[in-house]
């Protein structure tokens, strides 16, 4: 599960970064600017994670036509065709 975001101004963080950035290791910390959340710290490591997890989205114009082929000559694989014989028979 998820830890609770901590919410904190600027400022306590201005005062107290070294407990907040220790905090910020356990679970993320929202730091607050005149009452409205401005951004979360959160480790590198989940940071890069979400980084990772970033997708492009692309149209079908982007496929060239050897990958357009490509995807044309697609079989499904053994478990696909032994799932869509259970479905079937259901």
């Amino acid at each position: 599960m998820a830890k609770a975001l901590e919410i904190v101004s600027s400022g306590d963080v201005q005062k107290q970064f070294g407990r907040y950035s220790d905090e910020a290791m356990i679970r993320p910390v929202g730091v607050t600017k005149n009452g409205h959340l401005r951004f979360v710290m959160v480790p590198i490591d989940e940071y890069q994670r979400l980084r990772r997890r970033e997708r492009v989205a692309g149209g079908i114009e982007d496929l060239t036509d050897d990958m357009l082929e490509a995807i044309r000559r697609v079989e499904p694989g053994a478990k696909s065709q032994d799932a869509e014989a259970r479905l079937g028979a259901a």
